[in-house]
């Protein structure tokens, strides 16, 4: 006889079912209740977890930022200053006030996390785009969008400094041109790898691009054209990951998942120095850093900046190890290394000084004295992993975004 509240078994099963394999409806509604707790439980871990973040020993932030529902990945600053924008892992992006936190705007219409917002060079328009590669123009004081383009999975942008020109690369390997707000857009055809980043040199005529297979192009945006290859077997053999130019549209410093950071020259295209392969026993002018082989695997430059100073060929390097590198480029050799306890996500130059600024995995904004060294300054406020960084025009404010959920601004006080 079939216990009350189970379903009827048809004929054929009858005999095969054993007694002690039925479920009961009692013993469901326990299943049930004991599901109903764990799922309560993993409520409140998560809760206790989000509670127990560790709590900044002090608050150094002029403003908070707290729109986004989800990491925010990309910021940016008006020249003025007076404006952030910010593009985050919960498919928006915003424009805000610095000073108040207030919003300007809401940028819909993306359909994934915005990894990319930034002004053009009169900060008449905005540029956003999300990781599915929807990219839209938003002019700034009417708040509407006013042009909008899918070109396939987005992986860099950037504006042109002196013109309403947008570039872009595809995970596919294109390299996307526009002028805006027009559209007229010109596309450099991919050649078999994709596309990880890219910088516009100082002179505004070329671009420096760097690919999933290590390789690096330089781009005559003119004709539409390369004109030079950094090929594999002369300098990196795994994805490029960071590039910076020095101001004299020459030289250009890159780093790739090889562990190799090197110096290339964007007029012949030649590797003109490794400057360190962290993966394959540093370089022979830098001393023995003290870490092994083994330690040293998996380790890479993630950030790499130039001196912005024609007098001083000095770059800086910053690894995922938590390393930063003042290097004299003139001379080949590390000037100062820097040991802190997390990973570097991306290092600036402030304009005319010496000051470096290094955002790091563990929430704190760091000030190092690129002629001595030295740390000078700390900026304590994020509780989780600073992801962007960006200095004002004027030097006076800096804007961080972070897997917190916030983006930050602080105040400069040092010089």
């Amino acid at each position: 006889m079939y216990q009350k509240n189970t379903p009827p078994l048809s004929p054929d099963m009858e005999q095969e079912i054993d007694e002690n394999d039925v479920v009961y409806f009692e013993d469901l509604v326990e299943i049930n209740d004991v599901e109903d707790l764990e799922m309560e439980n993993m409520d409140e871990n998560e809760e206790a977890e989000e509670n127990n973040k560790e709590v900044p020993e002090r608050d150094d932030a002029l403003c908070i930022f707290s729109g986004h529902t989800g990491p925010v990945f990309c910021g940016a600053l008006s020249k003025d200053e007076n404006l952030a924008a910010t593009g985050a892992e919960d498919d928006k992006a915003f424009i805000w006030n610095t000073v108040s936190g207030d919003i300007l705007f809401e940028c819909t219409g993306h359909t994934d996390s915005v990894t990319f917002a930034d002004f053009n060079y009169d900060d008449s328009f905005l540029a956003t785009g999300d990781m599915n590669g929807i990219v839209q123009i938003w002019k700034v004081n009417e708040k509407q969008c006013v042009w909008n383009f899918d070109m396939g999975d987005m992986s860099w942008m950037q504006w042109h400094f002196a013109a309403n020109v947008l570039l872009a690369g595809s995970v596919q390997g294109e390299i996307y041109m526009w002028k805006i707000p027009d559209g007229d857009c010109r596309i450099l055809p991919g050649s078999g790898s994709g596309v990880e980043t890219g910088i516009l040199l100082p002179d505004g005529k070329r671009l420096a691009v760097g690919y999933g297979d290590g390789t690096i192009r330089i781009v005559d945006l003119k004709s539409n054209s390369v004109l030079f290859t950094v090929t594999q077997n002369l300098g990196h053999t795994q994805k490029v990951i960071a590039l910076d130019c020095y101001v004299d549209n020459n030289l250009i410093i890159s780093a790739g998942m090889d562990g190799k950071t090197i110096i290339s020259s964007s007029q012949t295209g030649k590797v003109l120095n490794v400057l360190q392969d962290l993966q394959g026993g540093g370089n022979s002018n830098e001393e023995d850093d003290g870490n092994s082989m083994e330690e040293n695997q998996g380790n890479w430059a993630e950030a790499v900046a130039f001196y912005k100073d024609p007098e001083h060929q000095i770059a800086a390097t910053g690894t995922i190890n938590g390393e930063i590198f003042i290097w004299d480029i003139a001379k080949k050799m590390v000037r100062h290394k820097i040991e802190q306890k997390s990973g570097i996500s991306k290092l600036l130059w402030k304009e005319g000084t010496a000051l470096l600024f290094a955002a790091s995995l563990d929430g704190i904004l760091r000030v190092f004295d690129g002629k001595s060294g030295e740390c000078v300054r700390l900026f304590i406020s994020h509780s989780a992993d600073i992801f962007d960084l960006c200095l004002s025009r004027n030097g006076k404010k800096v804007l961080t975004t972070s897997e917190d959920k916030t983006a930050r601004i602080f105040e400069i006080d040092i010089h």
